[in-house]
């Protein structure tokens, strides 16, 4: 049987060239070695599987290469290189830190560091997984780190880079490596199965790279696991099957049911998705994202965001134009506070259910409100249409009916109602009846306590039906005195008092009106009796009954009493 070598160590790149996705990183690396300015201490940060040591060996392969082509990669044909790619170059020492986190352990390496190499300029110590060194450990590093040997030089790895203490940082060329694309795994995927003639189809090569989360070992494995399950040929269906991936046709089918209101559907669309083994919160999870890509396909501007397949896309661009922009918007709210919600839920089928169901509604409340428009365009006359036993005979000039209630208001023409047709009953003549006209010219009624009080009483509850209850209160709990044309309110504390001060014009106006009389005058005080401070704390207690008792105070005085606060 021959030996299998994983698709991961098997396909590592070996030049600069050949890393995928880290073009900021390589280009830079690759200008230094050919101008010289070779840093003694690098540090490579970022997450798993995304290059950080396989650049580390390239660079150290590089630096030491005799015969550097002219875009500033290794040759492969000297001996340094060959050497290295068998691996037994003595140029690269390779440091687990997550092993060796000892002070010993770095003495050790800096034992080490004083050594020349015996082929090629220089020895590079690749340090992995740092931020597992300890302080100490950290700290006997120091000097070494800033000032090493001229033929020495570090590459220090990690995935947590705000675990390396500052010292260190200081001392190092910080590189920081980025997550690789869908796209670009998708590629280099692609370049893998052809190279095993291996056949696939590339919506599980995008499912594959999107599992990976941006890490091209973990694409690789993942890789490797389904050719091994389904032989020489990669198909989407067992890609999802495999790795318990919830197809994306089932995302498509329940948002094309919620946007016919088809409940029924969508409820037993997520039934069997639980059947399935799928979990409930990993669902509304995805489902989010699905709506996310289908807002984002709304536009040419922004359907670069998604990271899928071409066939897919096209899928999600004619999804798109069926949903509205405000239904995909109110979705993603809804399914976002049941994402917020599901772990504290006791049914959290239930909080799943509800957020289907609230989404399958949206596309029926919106067209409902849409009938109530069409059915009150508004701001229309209403009209009555008369029998036809008895015509109407509209005259050139219509009949003016004033009312016949007291005429209040003092300097303009006020409108309170719009026109309005109606049948006066005895001439089957239409009339068209106004407003109250309001007169200047009109007597001022003598005033009464009664009249104020029932006038005051009336505007109360008008300010009620506004909502104001504690005007209401305040109003309704005061004592109200007329004092000749002025209308005395009196208060119990200042608090009442500003909250009517700041109406007090308005509650004027409005009593004129009332009391149809112009004169009338409006005054707010606070009682001195119902105002007056009451003795709540210990110290006023005792202020009051001394007053009653001087005898108290000689007593205090007496024997130095103190109150107590």
């Amino acid at each position: 049987m021959d030996n299998f070598i994983v698709s991961a160590r098997k396909y590592r790149p070996q030049h600069f060239n050949t890393v995928v996705g880290q073009s900021h990183i390589t280009n830079t690396l690759k200008q230094a070695i050919k101008n010289g300015k070779i840093a003694q201490a690098y540090l490579f940060c970022g997450p798993r599987g995304v290059g950080k040591t396989t650049c580390a060996r390239i660079f150290a392969k590089t630096i030491n290469c005799t015969n550097l082509t002219p875009d500033g990669e290794a040759c492969d044909a000297c001996e340094s290189c060959v050497s290295f790619d068998s691996g037994a170059s003595l140029n690269v020492y390779e440091l687990d830190a997550a092993s060796n986190n000892s002070v010993e352990d770095i003495r050790n390496l800096v034992d080490q560091v004083r050594f020349a190499p015996q082929l090629g300029d220089y020895k590079v110590y690749v340090i992995d997984e740092v931020h597992m060194l300890s302080n100490a450990a950290f700290n006997a590093f120091l000097k070494t780190l800033e000032e090493p040997p001229k033929h020495a030089k570090f590459i220090l790895a990690t995935t947590e880079k705000h675990k390396i203490i500052p010292t260190i940082l200081s001392r190092c060329q910080v590189f920081s490596f980025n997550r690789i694309k869908s796209e670009d795994i998708t590629e280099q995927l692609v370049h893998i199965a052809n190279n095993e003639h291996i056949t696939f189809e590339p919506e599980a090569l995008s499912v594959i790279s999107q599992k990976a989360d941006g890490g091209l070992r973990d694409a690789c494995s993942i890789f490797d696991q389904m050719v091994t399950f389904t032989g020489n040929h990669l198909t989407y269906k067992a890609v999802v099957e495999n790795l318990h991936v919830l197809d994306y046709d089932y995302y498509f089918k329940l948002t094309d049911a919620a946007l016919n209101n088809r409940l029924p559907e969508v409820m037993v669309t997520f039934d069997d998705i639980l059947k399935k083994g799928f979990d409930g919160h990993n669902f509304i999870i995805g489902f989010g994202e699905h709506l996310r890509n289908l807002l984002v396909s709304k536009d040419q501007y922004t359907v670069q965001l998604l990271e899928v397949s071409d066939s897919l896309r096209q899928r999600f661009a004619q999804q798109a134009q069926l949903c509205a922009t405000p239904f995909l918007l109110k979705s993603l709210a809804i399914i976002n506070k049941c994402d917020i919600h599901y772990k504290s839920a006791k049914n959290q089928r239930l909080q799943v259910e509800m957020a289907l169901m609230q989404i399958s509604y949206l596309n029926a409340a919106s067209q409902d409100a849409e009938k109530k428009n069409e059915l009150s365009p508004g701001f229309e006359p209403e009209t009555k249409t008369l029998p036809q036993s008895t015509p109407a005979k509209f005259s050139a000039q219509p009949v003016i009916q004033t009312s016949s209630k007291p005429v209040v208001g003092f300097s303009e023409l006020r409108i309170k109602s719009q026109f309005m047709l109606q049948d006066n009953g005895r001439h089957g003549q239409p009339v068209v009846e106004t407003a109250t006209v309001i007169q200047e010219n009109v007597p001022d009624i003598e005033l009464s306590q009664e009249r104020v009080d029932a006038a005051m009483k009336t505007f109360a509850e008008k300010k009620a039906k506004e909502g104001l209850k504690q005007l209401y209160a305040t109003l309704t709990s005061s004592q109200i005195i007329l004092q000749n044309q002025t209308v005395v309110i009196m208060l119990s504390n200042e608090v009442q008092r500003t909250m009517l001060t700041d109406i007090k014009q308005d509650m004027l106006d409005e009593l004129r009106n009332l009391l149809t009389n112009k004169q009338t005058q409006l005054e707010i005080k606070v009682s001195e009796i119902m105002g007056e401070v009451k003795a709540y704390k210990p110290q006023d207690k005792f202020r009051v009954l001394a007053e009653k008792n001087p005898a108290l105070n000689e007593l205090k005085k007496r024997f130095d009493l103190d109150i107590e606060y």
